[in-house]
């Protein structure tokens, strides 16, 4: 039995001899990179046994996921109980073994530029310490999942979303819950190209009249530091509840301003923003005008917009909070209502009698912040207004008044 320390860079010139070298391989690690040294693994991927990857935070790399595709033997393990957190490398050939246990992942950092310390073990195959490795290795075969084209291009998805997010969550796995199925949707996986083609290929309204109320919401919710600073009828325009006269009396005649959903059948929320209700204006205050909104703050805006209908018969629903988080942060809300339900629910996945304002973070927002077209980079020219509104834009492609 001999046992040495290695660190990084030793490990990766190691590590191609060793999957040269003997008939069963086997790997446990908590995440891994694409690269030479993967190469060399998958050029002996008839000798896996058991090469497993986990995927917790979203930090194995997507391409090293497309490597591992109907690949016999090779796995990627998402953990509820804890992070996968594994270091171990084991190879036998006969009644020979070698195993490198240490702190480096199968990463660019674990392989090379991290100061890392790995202890590199030779010897008899029946070793105890041997046996030992093998039968962690083993334990964790009940959570072992193979590697599907679904899997692979879900977790890219997740996987190019989380890259953009201060702290990266794990990824939903298919078939593992309802968001997986979600984010398998046609809209979550919609391109920019394909969702800029879509909005302008609607066919009900006008495409520029619609970005033409998004801005006119935009300079006059901006124009205050309150929303309950807004006049009277200004409020109705935005909460598209103000009638014809009143439109003109405002001078805000030249809109249809029951675009992203008309809540005029709304009586009790028209009372409500008739008379300016203090807790709807507390709720859009407490959305932030620019930069990310997060679950916390839709959360605190749910909170106090059913304050708004303490004493009234019918409570505040999705369409009518949703218009209003929709005027505000066009990037980032899509009103629903009745029109356009059947089309975003089938676009997302879910089933349309199930959303609520409780789930519509969830069922709506989550799947669409992960989506290509929502993470697109701002287009200069043309596309820039309609990137700044591009969530509450979906109307436009799911509007059907049928």
């Amino acid at each position: 039995m001999s046992v040495k320390l290695i660190d990084a860079k030793q490990l990766s010139l190691l590590l191609p001899k060793l999957f040269e070298r003997h008939d069963d391989i086997y790997v446990a690690t908590a995440w891994g990179s694409n690269g030479t040294v993967a190469d060399s693994l998958f050029e002996q991927a008839h000798k896996f046994r058991s090469v497993t990857f986990g995927l917790a935070f979203c930090q194995t790399d997507p391409d090293l996921v497309d490597r591992m595709v109907d690949v016999a033997n090779s796995f990627v393990l998402l953990s509820e109980k804890g992070t996968f957190h594994p270091k171990l490398y084991y190879f036998s050939t006969e009644g020979e073994a070698e195993a490198i246990v240490g702190s480096s992942n199968f990463t660019n950092g674990g392989l090379g530029k991290n100061l890392e310390a790995n202890m590199h073990i030779r010897g008899p195959v029946n070793a105890g310490v041997f046996k030992q490795i093998r039968k962690a290795i083993e334990s964790f075969s009940k959570l072992q999942q193979p590697v599907t084209n679904e899997l692979a291009t879900t977790y890219r998805l997740q996987f190019d979303a989380a890259k953009k997010l201060k702290k990266p969550s794990d990824p939903a796995l298919p078939g593992s819950s309802n968001k997986s199925r979600q984010l398998g949707s046609s809209l979550a996986s919609m391109s920019w190209a394909d969702y800029t083609a879509s909005v302008r290929s609607g066919k009900f309204h006008n495409y520029s009249e619609r970005l033409s109320i998004l801005r006119e919401c935009q300079r006059m919710i901006y124009s205050v530091s309150s929303f309950g600073d807004l006049a009277p009828n200004q409020w109705k325009a935005i909460a598209g509840v103000i009638g014809e006269q009143q439109k003109i009396e405002a001078g805000l005649d030249h809109h249809n301003w029951g675009w992203f959903g008309s809540m005029k059948g709304m009586g009790d929320f028209a009372n409500r923003v008739s008379e300016r209700d203090h807790h709807l204006a507390a709720a859009l205050d407490s959305v932030p005008r620019h930069g990310e909104v997060g679950e916390d703050q839709y959360i605190e805006f749910c909170e106090n917009f059913l304050l708004a209908f303490q004493k009234t018969q019918r409570k505040g629903s999705y369409p009518t909070a949703t218009r209003l988080l929709a005027m505000k942060r066009p990037d980032v809300f899509v009103c629903v209502s009745k029109p356009n339900l059947a089309g975003i629910s089938d676009g997302l996945g879910f089933a349309k009698s199930t959303l609520s304002l409780e789930n519509y973070w969830e069922r709506v927002i989550e799947p669409i912040r992960v989506s290509p077209w929502y993470n697109a980079t701002r287009p200069n020219g043309a596309d820039a207004e309609l990137w700044d509104g591009r969530v509450a834009m979906l109307d436009a492609i799911y509007y059907n008044p049928d």
